[in-house]
């Protein structure tokens, strides 16, 4: 996709326009606990907590190992050549 001047000019003009509509006084703001309802205030801080709590109490998964390779130990038979157990396969 080619970006010419007067998309740029349109995307900023529309940023410009967004950032001045949002610092009006008149936006409505986003949902935040009310001072008077202390049982909300205290479920959104406690699940902040456990959000952090969480990130950071899980433990790092470890490394994945070299792929394992079955090896399938052959006997030798009475002419010399390996004889295979076909049967236990893979």
């Amino acid at each position: 996709m080619k970006l010419d001047r007067n998309t740029l000019a349109i995307v900023a003009v529309g940023f410009a326009i967004g950032w001045w509509w949002a610092s009006s006084p008149n936006t409505p703001k986003p949902f935040t606990p009310a001072h008077d309802r202390p049982v909300l205030r205290f479920i959104a801080k406690a699940a902040k907590t456990f959000l952090w709590v969480a990130m950071f109490a899980e433990k790092s998964p470890q490394p994945v190992e070299a792929e394992r390779h079955h090896v399938v130990q052959a006997r030798v038979g009475d002419d010399g050549y390996p004889l295979v157990d076909h049967g236990r396969g893979w």
